[in-house]
């Protein structure tokens, strides 16, 4: 008998009811049993040891070696994960190159408004109501007198800029991308009036997500408009009544249908170099006037899916952009949570 079928027999010794317990329905199958043994031993502060873990009234012993198992090296992302037994979405350990191990969080359970199955790696989360929430490197904290907990949005600026920061795919190949990013509107932010600057400049008063460099690839823009009711060049694409030209239409330009678009100023409320924050961003809430169609009844808002034409392993940047100074516009965020497959 080899070492690894003794490593399993170890998983299911158990208590109370000993053998005649395990021989029950109740018992987990091998899968399950091998995820749990890889959950347990390819963890750096368990190699060499015993475990006992118990549950269900079944008490299950491990012995972990003292190295590594070849096991280990294939589980190079959450997928992998997946496809050996796991079903518990949790913190893991991932191999994405096969040596280096990296603690992730993954989705098992299949992500509602992605594909619905299991297997999502999340590779950046940001929930800036929590407490001790930090803003991620590069974008700046700002506290507003009018909301109860700091935002995070472009770097001081005199002029048009973005402000980047960076999730690490961690090696990790992916074709499908899925998340969600809530903002705000601080004062006067016109869409895509600068579209022409194209995908590596502030060509949008929001929030832009890609992969890659030379050349960049679009994979979701999130579009600040100044009022609901907006329908020139500055308003949301999406609005009834639309009349920004073709020239200015995302659909005839790299974003494509892969965007948002939404504002929180009411028509008819003063313009004013504030934070409204009565009326998320990105949410799919709270669509009035003209901008009703901006959160279709039949759209997955707040989440946003993409399935890209290729693979890679690129890390994801987010740019927060504007065509005018901090103190005059800005789309603050406060939420992110990316995942990919």
């Amino acid at each position: 008998m080899n070492v690894f079928l003794l490593l399993l027999l170890f998983l299911h010794v158990c208590s109370k009811s000993a053998f005649a317990q395990c021989m029950s329905t109740d018992c987990m199958t091998r899968n399950e049993s091998l995820s749990l043994y890889l959950r347990v031993c390819c963890n750096t502060r368990n190699l060499g040891r015993t475990l006992t873990i118990e549950g269900d009234d079944i008490t299950r012993y491990i012995l972990c070696p003292r190295v590594y198992s070849k096991s280990c090296s294939e589980l190079r992302d959450c997928k992998a994960w997946y496809e050996k037994g796991s079903t518990v979405s949790d913190s893991y350990t991932i191999y994405p190159e096969g040596r280096t191990p990296v603690e992730v969080y993954c989705d098992m359970e299949g992500l509602a408004n992605c594909d619905n199955k299991g297997g999502w790696t999340r590779v950046g989360y940001l929930n800036m109501t929590e407490f001790g929430a930090n803003c991620p490197s590069g974008l700046q904290e700002r506290n507003y007198d009018n909301i109860d907990h700091p935002v995070c949005g472009r770097q001081d600026s005199n002029s048009p800029s973005c402000t980047p920061t960076n999730f690490p795919s961690h090696g990790i190949a992916y074709s499908k991308i899925c998340g969600q990013i809530r903002g705000y509107q601080f004062g006067h932010p016109d869409a895509l009036r600068d579209i022409s600057q194209g995908i590596d400049s502030y060509y949008v008063d929001g929030l832009s997500l890609t992969y890659g460099k030379n050349p960049r690839k679009h994979i979701w823009t999130f579009i600040g408009g100044p009022q609901e009711s907006e329908r020139d060049y500055n308003g949301c694409p999406c609005v009834n009544g639309y009349a920004g030209g073709s020239s200015r239409n995302p659909p005839s330009t790299f974003i494509g249908s892969s965007y948002y678009c939404e504002s929180a100023r009411d028509p008819g409320q003063p313009e004013a170099n504030v934070l409204y924050p009565m009326d998320p961003l990105w949410d799919g809430e709270q669509c009035d006037d003209r901008e009703a169609p901006c959160c279709p009844a039949n759209s997955i808002m707040p989440w946003f899916y993409r399935s890209l034409d290729t693979q890679t392993s690129d890390d994801i940047e987010l740019r927060l952009c504007s065509n005018r100074e901090t103190t005059v516009e800005d789309t603050p965020i406060d939420i992110v949570e990316l995942y990919i497959k």
